[in-house]
């Protein structure tokens, strides 16, 4: 089956990375840092445009979706002050999250794929099921109190 593709507005069109159920990268992060697997820049464009490896590379950088790999002893033990202990659930190895954009150090793992180390913090939300697709507004409703004109409407994409 061909791997769907996930659209970003601002980035481009990513195919979801491919958990294994196991860490292969040869590393095991340590304190509160995550191990994640980001998603990877299409080569070729739902529409049929091919981007050169340059392009791909770039925007595989600022992909901002990923699947944990793994998670260091520390990561969501505590909560980011520092001060209390973490409240909520705990993200697992496997669980799709979004990360701030080009958070991390990125490294190349042992299995030849490309995988970012960062704090527990930078991670922002996690996804249960399938990556979701991105929902566009098709007319932009203006704000309480602002005036209605010079407001622009949005296209549908699709």
């Amino acid at each position: 089956m061909k791997p769907r593709l996930l659209k970003s507005s601002q980035l481009g069109e990513f195919v979801p990375a491919e958990y294994s159920g196991r860490n292969e990268s040869g590393y095991v992060p340590i304190g509160d840092r995550v191990l994640v697997l980001p998603d990877t820049a299409a080569a070729q464009t739902s529409g049929g445009i091919h981007l050169t490896p340059d392009a791909v590379e770039r925007t595989t950088l600022a992909a901002e979706s990923g699947v944990i790999v793994a998670l260091g002893d520390g990561a969501f033990h505590w909560a980011f002050d520092g001060a209390h202990l973490w409240n909520g659930p705990k993200p697992q190895a496997g669980d799709r999250v979004y990360v701030e954009r080009y958070s991390g150090q990125v490294m190349l793992g042992e299995d030849g794929k490309f995988y970012r180390l960062m704090d527990a913090k930078c991670i922002g939300a996690v996804r249960s099921g399938p990556p979701a697709e991105p929902v566009f507004p098709t007319k932009m409703v203006p704000v309480t109190g602002w005036p209605a004109e010079g407001i622009p409407s949005l296209e549908k994409h699709g």
